[in-house]
């Protein structure tokens, strides 16, 4: 191994540059920086945590079944952690694995996330743990080198990307890690899958998985999570009949649900709002459905089913926004309401699955309600300082948000109305969105509204879904992203069902 450069005074290796890979946003000059954005050796909290004993940071509390989810994750080396969205499983496992290194139990436990949630869970280490010292494991490839060949830090964190990049170069030990905690488990369902095959070579005795949806997954997913949580409970290539897979996994699991543990949680109300096409809108919309009956008339019959999706999206933009003549009466509507809602001091997320066509289109309108952006494009920094400024200062009094980027990993009380601007097939990446403000933390009741055109393909898409209610239940409820609920429909609603959006 070459040795590492050293500095003329010292002769140590310099610091890892832990913040080389964030784009430092353009910021209020007298906004200061939260609490988890500041140094990460800060000084401990006075009085500092007694070791042994549950903490909790200043001004926060753990609820009652959050410490039997404490309680249960210290008794169970193997644990599936389904709590529903919002119910703080991150904070339960910090909280656990903290007591466990410091009775001595673990010695080095390494948390594996997904990448747009590092810093989500830095914060929450820092706050909930501030007793234990955390390796980064993040930003440029030396950096992280460095970290891992010179770290004997009690808590490790990690991408799942990051960390299978790392072990392929040699980088990352999987064996010195005694405990292993997977937020988001779902990414290992699939056995055969490059980051399933990274993360089974972490021979550490406690495994935490922690998901949302640990029960509503198909069977094959359930067996790969457990593949590696708990090796040969659930051979890949037995049958499971109906109700056979709950009682296996059952010692295992720990699911509780926001309506069954949060009593004081104000109540979240949903509302459709049918809105009518003004005449440019109309026009433009006419003409391009016009253009998509031509193509599919054209196309071959394996190619239908592909190309109706491409075309749905495309009038499903010209649903949200006229790109010619920039009408758009969802628009209209939504002016109207954060009108109402930003002079009552209130906050609003907008999000939409077209954040270019759509969110950044229509940014100069929102811009006066104090509206920012977020979206895939913004850096894990940034995303946190959005997100801060949103919780705790009066701007960003909207957010316009990407569904995918701002759909999960979020806390977002400060809101209490959200609007859907558009909708695709899967209601459940809609509940996610909704849940970043209906969960710990929010005081007022949530406001929900979807917005949708009649006599347009987004009226037709809401009643084939009524028709198919179960079927898009079964089909689209275990997927996260837009990418595979259009494979999944593809492959799963007919040809003749597609083509009759165009009225074919």
């Amino acid at each position: 191994m070459s040795s590492l450069p050293v500095t003329e005074s010292l002769g140590l290796p310099p610091a890892p540059d832990l913040f080389s890979s964030m784009e430092i946003p353009t910021l209020p000059a007298d906004l200061a920086l939260p609490s988890f954005l500041m140094p990460w050796n800060a000084p401990l909290p006075d009085p500092p945590p007694e070791p042994d004993k549950l903490y909790c940071p200043e001004g926060a509390e753990l609820y009652g079944y959050q410490e039997q989810g404490v309680q249960f994750l210290l008794e169970h080396p193997v644990a599936l952690l389904g709590d529903e969205m919002g119910l703080g499983k991150s904070i339960q496992a910090i909280a656990a694995m903290r007591l466990l290194i410091n009775q001595g139990e673990v010695q080095h436990a390494l948390i594996i996330c997904p990448k747009t949630l590092v810093a989500d869970w830095m914060a929450k280490l820092r706050l909930w743990a501030p007793d234990l010292p955390v390796a980064l494991l993040d930003g440029k490839k030396k950096s992280r080198a460095w970290t891992w060949q010179r770290s004997d830090l009690p808590v490790s964190l990690t991408a799942y990307e990051t960390f299978r990049e790392d072990l392929k170069q040699g980088m990352a030990d999987p064996d010195r890690f005694d405990m292993v905690i997977l937020d988001e488990v779902q990414r290992i369902k699939n056995p055969d899958s490059v980051t399933h095959q990274a993360v089974s070579r972490i021979p550490a005795t406690w495994r935490w998985g922690l998901s949302g949806t640990p029960l509503e997954n198909r069977v094959k997913e359930l067996v790969g999570v457990f593949a590696y949580l708990q090796p040969g409970l659930l051979p890949p290539d037995r049958p499971y009949p109906p109700g056979m897979l709950p009682r296996l996994i059952a010692p295992y699991v720990l699911r509780r649900c926001k309506a069954d543990v949060l009593h004081h949680l104000p109540p979240k109300e949903h509302k459709v709002e049918w809105l009518e096409l003004g005449h440019f809108q109309r026009l433009a919309y006419q003409r391009a459905e016009r253009a998509a009956r031509e193509a599919l008339r054209q196309a071959g019959a394996a190619e239908a089913s592909t190309l109706a999706l491409s075309l749905l999206n495309r009038l499903k933009q010209i649903c949200n926004l006229d790109p010619a003549s920039g009408a758009s009466c969802k628009m209209d509507y939504l002016e109207q309401e954060l009108e109402r809602i930003t002079g009552s001091d209130e906050k609003a997320l907008v999000y939409s699955q077209y954040p270019t066509v759509t969110l950044k289109a229509l940014l100069p309108r929102l811009e006066r309600f104090g509206a920012w952006l977020f979206d895939g494009s913004l850096s894990d920094f940034s995303r946190q300082i959005i997100v801060h400024c949103f919780q705790q200062k009066e701007l960003p009094r909207v957010l316009a948000m990407s569904l995918k980027a701002g759909g999960v990993g979020l806390t977002l009380t400060r809101a209490n109305h959200v609007y859907h601007f558009d909708s695709w097939w899967n209601p459940a990446s809609a509940q996610q969105a909704e849940d970043r403000t209906h969960r710990i933390g929010q005081k007022k009741p949530v406001y929900v509204t979807t917005l949708l055109t009649r006599g347009t393909v987004e009226e037709r898409i809401a009643e084939l879904m009524e028709q198919k209610r179960e079927l898009f239940r079964q089909v689209m409820e275990p997927l996260t992203t837009t990418e595979a609920e259009e494979e999944a429909v593809a492959r799963r609603i007919s040809r003749e069902d597609l083509l009759g959006l165009f009225g074919l």
